[in-house]
């Protein structure tokens, strides 16, 4: 007898269906606005931040209006005070995520000695200390991509960077890193001003707090002071800049002032009665509209309660 093999077909492939994907996209608004009216307060805000589509859906349909009046039970509520509530409820979570929430800490070994300066951008983080080098590093995997030497004539006061370039004050003098390698340094400032004690960078222009209570900008592209602003009567010991052409300073004695970049004039003078030491750092987030620094303890102001 013969054997003979069986030969096994293989199956035909799957046809792939022509029919688009569904998503979030593809449902009414009616129906986006029935799965919304079940979240909670919180929950709701958070979406009406996703996108303008999720935004327009909620303020169409007055969701958080008519979950204010139901939770408060008001026929009707103005809008002022329901802001009020939203920023009440939002320190509320913020401050439950810090107390409760999972904290995780990553911890290397980034130089010789201890860090003396650090700041967080894009997902980098430059460090730089009194063994003359600073270092760029990636928040992926804790990796340095760059290093950048420093003079040898004084040490590193303070940093700020952006895509393309480190700025630095070292002593009197400012200090250009640019990321392609090259280095630049101004002329020295010894004798045009006091000592500087922090420094903040926003293209084309450097701001530097002096010890004599002012601000001092400069040009980036002519290397010139181009303004000395008046802030505070103490020496300036932190500083912040924001894009709508402001200097938010500190000072040694904890008071907060806000002057304009352009005009020079005084916007506003913020004072926190229970800090007495000085401000160590400034943090303005504009889509928060609130102004962070601290001071041996943290505190927050909003400038639409606080401008005098």
């Amino acid at each position: 007898m013969e054997r003979t093999r069986s030969s096994r077909r293989s199956p035909p492939p799957k046809k792939r269906s022509s029919k688009p994907r569904a998503t979030i996209e593809s449902l009414n608004g009616d129906i986006i606005c029935m799965i919304f009216s079940s979240l909670g307060f919180f929950d709701l805000v958070r979406c009406s931040a996703v996108c303008k589509s999720w935004n327009a859906i909620i303020n169409r349909c007055k969701l958080l209006q008519l979950l204010y009046c139901k939770l408060h039970g008001f026929s009707n509520t103005s809008g002022s005070s329901m802001r009020l509530h939203l920023e009440e409820l939002a320190m509320k979570h913020h401050r439950f995520a810090l107390e409760e929430g999972r904290i995780d800490i990553d911890q290397w070994k980034a130089h010789s000695v201890g860090v003396d300066q650090c700041q967080m951008k894009r997902g980098l983080i430059l460090t730089g200390v009194g063994d003359k080098v600073m270092r760029l590093w990636s928040l992926e995997g804790y990796k340095c991509v760059e290093e950048y030497s420093l003079p040898n004539a004084a040490s590193l006061v303070d940093f700020d960077f952006d895509e393309s370039k480190i700025v630095g004050l070292i002593g009197t003098r400012i200090c250009i890193w640019r990321r392609n390698g090259l280095r630049s340094v101004f002329p020295s400032r010894e004798g045009t001003f006091m000592k500087g004690l922090c420094m903040r960078y926003f293209d084309p222009e450097a701001v530097v707090g002096c010890e004599d209570g002012t601000a001092r900008v400069f040009d980036m592209y002519s290397r010139k002071c181009s303004q000395i602003i008046r802030m505070h009567c103490a020496p300036v010991t932190s500083l912040s800049l924001s894009e709508d052409q402001l200097i938010i300073s500190g000072s040694s004695l904890g008071s907060i002032a806000i002057s304009g970049l352009s005009s020079d004039q005084r916007v506003a003078t913020l004072r926190s009665t229970d800090c007495t030491g000085h401000i160590i750092c400034l943090m303005y987030p504009q889509f928060l509209h609130m102004l962070f620094f601290l001071c041996f303890l943290p505190f927050f102001f909003n400038p639409n309660w606080l401008l005098s």
